[in-house]
């Protein structure tokens, strides 16, 4: 006897090497296939250098490109793109909508509430209430987010904390919230072909360095003017200290000119966009992530798995991934002191950040596990369904 397979949609803008495309594909390979049957209807992403969309062809997954399905708000392409969804929910009759990231999660739920569509589930993959917008703005969309939770049968959060925060602004309902914990795959930390050293001559590093590495896009929500002000003040106690930009964005060029000011080339590297990231993480002596909001931190938990400390600003959900003083320090944010204090604290005591190091792959390998993450939405599909 054959069962029908559980067929999900999942709706997301842009398929681009970041946070929560790279995460949803981790877990669309990794479903049961027997019982799961998935697809992603998605546009593309502006640098065709970083779209996903060809590696999830090639994963066998089935991709439903809609062109004007874009990030930035265009109220043209906005309807256009609703109508489109629309159409193809009503003609496919998928088991489960499957929602992410705010400007997905709005349009695609309201083209499922119009389609008739049996379950709606949103991931928002963090929150964009603070460091992102204008007030105004900000109360805008918190408004449309008020106003799809009404038709939204569970809402995705990465933290405890987001939760709270969705419930304070009037969002959704308790019951409506699921809290599901961001995993990677762990073997991937110990499946490095090239050493350590290797890897810091290829980055023209001296093994003698104190290297420290951000991974994250280069936008003003991930705070890295903060961190280059700290470094001003780090290379005068550690000279032989070089910090890794890990990541491409709008700010490039700002914070390029930044670092020359700062009389800093020497000590910053800004590496773009990178498909070698486990590897420069292996290399490395400490991670460090100073955002102004962060729904989960995706690059702690690798940073972790590669057995680094890490320093990351107290904001979102980072809290729930480091044990401040037991896998990293916590730091506030838009404090270019505190980071440096952090950092210069690490340096001076090795034995510490080791042990740190240590303690956040054991933290990781309990509860950030990419295993542990399928089995959770497996058990939330079947449920609802």
């Amino acid at each position: 006897m054959t069962h029908k397979k559980t067929r999900i949609v999942n709706i997301i803008t842009r398929m681009e090497l970041g946070g929560p495309p790279i995460l949803m594909l981790n877990i669309l390979q990794s479903l049961d296939k027997e019982r799961f049957e998935s697809s992603i209807m998605t546009g593309f992403t502006a640098d065709s250098n970083l779209d996903r969309i060809g590696f999830a062809k090639n994963h066998g997954i089935r991709l439903i490109v809609i062109p004007t399905l874009v990030r930035s708000v265009q109220p043209l392409k906005d309807i256009f793109s609703l109508i489109k969804i629309f159409f193809i929910l009503r003609k496919e009759d998928f088991d489960i909508v499957h929602c992410h990231t705010s400007k997905g999660g709005f349009i695609g739920r309201m083209a499922a509430k119009l389609a008739g569509s049996r379950v709606i589930i949103y991931s928002p993959h963090g929150d964009i209430f603070e460091g992102y917008f204008c007030k105004t703005v900000t109360n805008f969309f918190v408004l449309l987010e008020k106003f799809a939770a009404r038709f939204t049968d569970k809402i995705i959060n990465l933290s405890e904390k987001e939760t709270k925060r969705f419930l304070e602004l009037g969002i959704g309902t308790k019951l409506q919230f699921k809290r599901i914990y961001n995993g990677i795959d762990i073997t991937n930390a110990e499946l490095v072909s090239i050493t350590n050293l290797e890897k810091r001559v290829e980055l023209r590093l001296e093994e003698d360095d104190f290297v420290c590495a951000t991974v994250a896009r280069l936008v003003p929500v991930k705070g890295h003017t903060y961190l280059i002000k700290a470094i001003k003040d780090v290379v005068s106690s550690i000279p032989k200290a070089k910090f890794l930009f890990v990541g491409d964005g709008e700010l490039k060029s700002e914070l390029s000119e930044e670092i020359k000011s700062l009389g800093l080339q020497e000590n910053i590297l800004l590496l773009g966009t990178r498909s070698d990231i486990v590897e420069i993480l292996n290399c490395i002596d400490l991670f460090i992530l100073p955002s102004l909001n962060e729904g989960f931190g995706l690059a702690i938990i690798e940073a972790m798995a590669t057995k680094k400390p890490v320093i990351a600003t107290n904001v979102g959900g980072v809290p729930e991934v480091i044990v401040d003083g037991k896998t990293g320090l916590l730091v506030p944010p838009k404090d270019p002191e505190a980071i440096s204090s952090a950092i210069i604290k690490l340096y001076n005591e090795p034995d510490i950040s080791s042990k740190m190091g240590l303690a956040g792959y054991d933290r990781v390998k309990e509860l950030f596990d990419i295993a542990i993450t399928v089995q959770e939405f497996e058990k939330l599909y079947s449920g609802l369904v």
